[in-house]
Parts: C-alpha cells; structure tokens; sequence
C-alpha cells in the first residue's frame, strides 16, 4: 500500500524542485449542485403556495356569514306571495319564535336525524372523509348517486346561508362554514340549529313548526314513529312529508327506523312497535289555487335570501288567472274519463318560453294530497322522450326525409313493439315521428349511441338520471313533469336555453330589495336548421300524428305524446308561441292504467288549458321559420319531409 498522504506530498514537491513533471493531484468530488437547490426551490413554491391559498380562501372568507347569533333567536318565516300583477297568492306565517331545546327533546328526536342523514355526526369535525369515501363506493356500485356525502353540519351550512346553486364556489363556502360552526359550537348546539332551520315541506321550517303543521303537537310531544316521520321527510320534503302520499312518507319513516336499529338507538322490540303505529296526520281545509305552486317557492327563499326576522314579500311569475284555468282543465278532464280510464291523478306545468312559471297544478286536490307532482314525481316520458332521439340525429347529419324500416327488431335481445303492433315499413323520420314509431327510435338509438343521446336530453334540461341502455329511446328512465316540461323550452324559443324560475325578487313589507332575479344571459342550445326541423316534426304529430287532440284550431301548436309501459304513464308536451305546458296522468302507486295515452285525455287537457289560456291573445307563428309558411298538406308525407330537407339542403342521405 502507498506511503501516507504526507509522504506523498513531499515525494511531489522534491520531483518538482528537480524539474520533473508531476500530475497534478485528482480534483475532490464537488457536490452536486443540485443537491444544493432543491431545498430552496421547494421553500419557493411552498412559500408561493401559500400566498396564492391564502389569497384564494380570503376571496371566500370575505363572503361568509356570521355566525355569532345563531343561538339567540329563531327565524320568521311570514311570508306573503303575490303573482305577476300583484294580486295575493297566498301568505304562509309559521313563526319558529323561540328555539327548541335539544334536552326538550325526547332522545329519539334528534337520534332519528343523526341515523339516517349522518351517523358518524359525534365523531368528525364539519366534513366526513369516511362518509365521502362510502358514498362515493356506494354510488360507483349503483352507477348513479343513491348517496350523498354531506354531514349535517354540512346541510346547516348550506340551509343557512347559501344559495342552492351547485358551483364549486358555492361547496367551498359549505365545506368552510361547516368548519368554522364546528370550531363555534357544541355538537349539541349544532344539531339544535339543524332541527331548528331545516325545512319539512308544506311551507314548515323547524322541528317545532313542523310538529304543529302535521301533527297539532308540540315538538317536545312528538312519538318515536312521528319523529321518524319528520327524521324521513328532510331528504325530499316534497316528497316525503306527512302530508304528501301517507305510504310513501310511512315507507321512509320505516327506512329511518331501521337505520336507527342499526345505529344502536333503538332495540329490534322498540322498532318494531313502532312500525305497527300509525300517526295520525292532521289535515286542514286546504288552501285556495296555488297552493302546490306556493309550497315549491317557499322551500327556496331561504336559499336566496338565508336567515330572515322581517316579514318577506315574495313576488313571482304565477298567474292566477292562468292557474284557475289550469286547475279546472284538470279536474274537469279527471272527472269525465279518470274512472274510465282508472287514472288517479294528474299534473300540469305551464311556463313562457324563457322559463317563468305561469301555472301549477301537483294534483287533482291540494287539500288531500299536497303531494307536488308536478315538482317530485318521478315518472316514465315514454315516446315524450323522443324529441332528444331525433334531434341527436338530425345534428348528426340525419335529415327529415330519411327513410327507416318500421318494422319488428332485435337489439341485443331486446324487441320492442309500436303502438298496437301496427308497423307501416318505410317511411320517412317526419312519419316515424309523427305516429311515434318505438322501432324507428329504437334503431336511431342504437345508431346514435345512448350516451348521445343522453348528452342531448341534459344539455336542454332534463337533471335527473338516465340509464344508458337501448330502452332509453322509449324514454324509461324517470324524469318530473318540471323537468320534462322545461326540456321542451328550447324547442319553442329558438334552441335559447331556460331554466324555470318562480321568483322575481324577495323585498321586506318596508320595501327593502333582498334579492332580485338577475338575467344571466341565454345560451344557444340548438343550431337553427335541427330546431327548426324539430319545431316542424313536433307540428305535424299535433296535425296528424298521435297528438291531433291537442291540436288548437286559431293558433300553430307542436308538441309530442308519451305512455310508458303498461300504460302507466301518459304524457303530452306541447307549445305555443306564448306558452310551454306538460301534462301527466297516471297513479300514485305507479299501477297500470286502462290503455290510457298521451294522445287522450292529456293532449285534451292541454288543448282545454291552452284554449282558454290563450283567448283574446294574437295568434302568432312558432318560432321555427318552417312555420312562417302555411302548413304542408297532411296527405303527402314525402312532399312534407322534401320541405323539411330544405332546412338542410337538397340530396338524401
């Protein structure tokens, strides 16, 4: 082994004074530069990351409520609603005046709550990551959203302060509330605020109001299968509250009892004592016209104007002369065929073509059954779906005077019927249309791509979930009457788009403007050749297709029929220049009718409400420019479809 490092060296330095060359000694390894910056480069970004987060949180911070007198008193909710002129509608006045007591509670009231809307409430801290990540599991099983996230610190948030938009702004500011009600309160208090504010249906804020309104008691009075009720009623209070379908509100509270059992509150003997108790609901008089329309405003003004100790005036775009003539459309058209056709009930929606709500009718009688139809039903549109199916294919380069076989298919199995069976071969899609060919849909369908078509149906409005699969062109998956209804806008305004809306602006009895509709602006839906053609499609079925009963004979109408399987549902939609209006019939407990479709008693219905709605008013053409024009002859279909085609341009497919 060579001599030591100081050996080395003198044996250099004696070379070198002899004039020898010597290689100079190997350079020591310099540290990786690298290795020198990185650790600065990270302060850098993590400094900058929290100048752009705090940034971005006090943009939202800025914004929050507060939060400091939330225990000191409860909220007013009188409230005084009046329709486009003016004129009253109708005045809710449930005050909550003092706050209810949690220890004022009987234990299995506020228990009821926390097992079926959070279960792990004692434990978190405003924001359930276990509850998010189970939901999340639950819905990617179900392919859909069967489950919500939120805690109920979550829901007091948003049920207090926020409006009901779904913008990531608007979950941010949830999410931050919640936190910082949690850092404010106990858990006792915060579940007090929750039984205190949260809205029950039938215009009824707060457990105490909401004990008086179904059931004449105190909330301190209330019975385990009542407080199931109430616990049951919160995830849809249109729905699901005492008032509404008694079946389903017991069916839910079941639900909340199970739940409950689960959670460890109550014993398998407890729940199921319960369970055999029926409460007893206290109904009063009913409520003049509008009373389905008021409760669906009532449950948003918190959301637009939050926590409120004034009397509210609540002006909107009802009309009560149209609702008049709405509610006697209904009855008078359930009363002549309803038994024939064992129809239980109907709903009728009417709107202008920019989506303001002009009449609502949620059943045959507000006073037995506050149950809104129009607003939480869920029911199938059968062939009422098929404008989306068509417009998909026109925007996809298909023409009106396109021909498909209607005639029997297979679609992985599935083999879906016409009307009565009745297929007629070839024909054009202005054909197909107009007698609501199943085969014909089925087929473009399949063309398409169901997502296609879903894509179509949510762009225009509809919000609830489709099914992806083959049936969805024979409209299968369940929609409300609102929703369905509101679809159809875009098709009567020129493709703009249109959100319904029942509120024009909230102001004090003193005068004070606390909120007020602000236009946001439309957007366009649909080019102007497939709407056109659409608007010319849905004419001729009112001329001489399945919807000829609906036909108005002073002004253009279009629209389209719907009856879902086993007639269970029957539907039509329709338009004129001035009015959109859906109309549904059917049975509460989905039961099958007596071959009842929407080209009956719905399309005459429509024709009835229409008729009278628009009398005295100018007849003007449909916003689609084919219906500047007269009307192409009803016997020549090819001629009809060649018009059409020009909206496109000439040459078939």
């Amino acid at each position: 082994m060579a001599g030591s490092r100081k050996e080395r060296t003198n044996a250099r330095l004696e070379r070198v004074a002899e004039g020898g060359h010597v290689a100079p000694p190997p350079p020591l390894p310099k540290k990786s530069k690298r290795k020198r910056t990185w650790p600065i480069a990270v302060a850098v970004v993590l400094v900058w990351l929290v100048i752009f987060g705090a940034v971005f949180f006090s943009r939202f911070l800025s914004s929050l409520p507060d939060v400091t007198s939330l225990m000191s008193k409860g909220s007013s909710q009188d409230i005084t609603l009046l329709d486009d002129q003016g004129r009253l509608i109708a005045r809710r006045g449930l005050k909550q005046g003092a706050m209810v007591e949690l220890a004022s509670l009987p234990s299995y009231v506020p228990d009821a709550f926390i097992a079926i809307e959070d279960r792990r409430f004692r434990d978190h801290w405003g924001l359930d990551p276990v509850g998010l990540v189970r939901a999340a599991y639950q819905n990617m099983q179900a392919g859909h959203v069967v489950q919500g996230g939120s805690t109920l610190t979550q829901q007091l948030a948003k049920n207090l302060f926020l409006d009901p938009s779904r913008t990531f702004e608007r979950k941010m500011q949830e999410a931050m509330l919640a936190l910082y009600l949690e850092q404010r309160y106990s858990k006792d208090q915060i579940l007090a605020l929750y039984l205190n504010r949260v809205y029950f249906g039938a215009g009824a804020f707060g457990i105490e109001a909401a004990a008086e309104r179904f059931f004449g008691k105190h909330a301190r009075e209330l019975t385990l299968p009542e407080a199931a009720m109430l616990a049951g009623s919160v995830k849809a209070p249109g729905k699901y509250n005492p008032l509404d379908n008694t079946d389903a509100s017991e069916e839910r509270a079941g639900y909340v009892l199970r739940a409950m059992q689960e959670a460890g509150f109550i014993d398998s003997a407890t729940r199921g004592i319960a369970q055999m108790t029926r409460p007893h609901v206290v109904r009063g008089s009913g409520h003049a016209g509008g009373g389905y329309f008021t409760d669906w405003v009532v449950a948003q003004i918190q959301g637009y104007i939050g926590d409120n100790d004034e009397p509210i005036v609540v002006e909107t775009t009802f009309d009560l002369d149209l609702e008049t003539e709405a509610e006697r459309a209904v009855a008078d058209g359930m009363r002549i065929d309803s038994d024939k056709l064992d129809a239980g009930q109907a709903a009728l929606v009417a709107m202008t073509p920019d989506g303001a709500v002009r009449a609502m009718v949620g059943g045959r009688s507000y006073a037995q059954s506050p149950f809104n139809r129009a607003t939480e039903a869920m029911r199938q549109p059968g062939s009422a779906f098929k404008p989306f199916v068509y417009l998909t294919a026109f925007e996809r380069g298909r023409k009106p005077s396109d021909t498909m076989n209607d005639a029997p298919i297979n679609i992985h199995g599935w083999k879906p019927d016409d009307y009565e069976g009745k297929y007629e071969g070839e024909i054009t899609l202005t054909r197909a249309f107009a007698k609501s060919s199943n085969s014909v849909a089925a087929q473009l369908t399949a063309e398409l791509g169901p997502a296609a078509v879903a894509h179509t149906a949510r762009r225009l409005g509809i919000v609830s979930h489709l099914d992806l699969n083959d049936s969805l062109a024979l409209g299968t998956s369940s929609v409300t009457p609102l929703e369905l209804t509101s679809a159809y806008v875009p098709f009567a305004n020129g493709g703009q788009s249109a959100v319904p809306f029942g509120i024009v602006r909230i102001r004090t009895q003193s005068g004070k403007v606390l909120w007020s509709r602000k236009s946001s602006g439309s957007e366009l839906l649909i080019a102007p050749a497939p709407e056109e053609a659409m608007t010319a499609l849905m004419t001729e079925t009112v001329s001489t297709g399945t919807g000829k009963a609906a036909r108005l004979d002073d002004r253009p109408s279009a629209g389209k029929t719907g009856t879902s399987q086993d007639f269970r549902d029957a539907w039509f939609v329709g338009f004129t220049a001035d009015l959109v209006c859906g109309v549904w019939i059917g049975n509460d407990d989905n039961t099958p009718m007596k071959h009842a479709t929407g080209g009956g008693l719905p399309a005459r219905i429509f024709k009835s409400f229409m008729r009278a709605a628009e009398a005295g008013l100018p007849s003007r053409p449909l916003t689609g420019a084919a219906q500047s024009g007269p009307s192409p002859p009803t016997d020549d279909r090819d001629s009809f479809s060649t018009f059409l085609d020009g909206l496109f341009g000439k040459g078939g497919t």
